[in-house]
């Protein structure tokens, strides 16, 4: 057998081994966070959907550019400083008081994705919001656990940012 065959079947087997583990390892996962707000869902709307007012106030999602509108390509920064991390999400649903969500993807489609869906919902006292993020990807599942855990925090973070400014506004 040549050199040449030798190294072809040798490749061959590393990319099956690749996607071998890729797919032992794969799990799509899932963040998610509540909190209850003692407003009305109009006044929890005003916060979370003024996108230019994220850096005064919120401790995760630090700046976003661009309107929150179905169909547009906004640009999102979490965190600050060397640690930030800036992608380019797709605003694919908006209901006003409602349902707020964007689909973003780390590199290229396919590779880590996630879909991030704010949703309020009346209650007696005020307004249940609901932060998830469904993941999904070939880099998703056991080794990414970390990243999951971490914007779980962030949401419940965010959360509690949004219930303390949407409740120091005057009715």
């Amino acid at each position: 057998m040549g050199v040449r065959k030798l190294l072809l079947k040798g490749m061959a087997v590393s990319v099956v081994v690749v996607i071998g583990a890729l797919f032992v390892l794969h799990k799509d996962s899932s963040a998610h966070a509540d909190v209850l707000i003692n407003r009305p869902p109009s006044d929890v709307w005003k916060v979370v959907s003024n996108s230019a007012a994220y850096r005064n106030w919120n401790p995760f999602i630090t700046r976003v550019d661009g309107d929150f509108r179905e169909g547009a390509s906004i640009r999102i920064t979490l965190g600050t400083g060397p640690d930030s991390m800036v992608f380019k999400p797709t605003v694919l649903l908006v209901h006003p008081e409602q349902d707020l969500c964007w689909r973003g993807s780390v590199w290229i489609r396919g590779i880590f994705d996630g879909t991030h869906c704010i949703h309020l919902t009346p209650v007696a006292d005020g307004t249940r919001l609901e932060q998830t993020e469904s993941f999904s990807g070939l880099l998703v599942g056991r080794l990414t656990e970390d990243v999951i855990e971490e914007t779980q925090r962030n949401f419940r973070a965010m959360d509690n940012a949004v219930k303390q400014r949407a409740e120091s506004k005057a009715p």
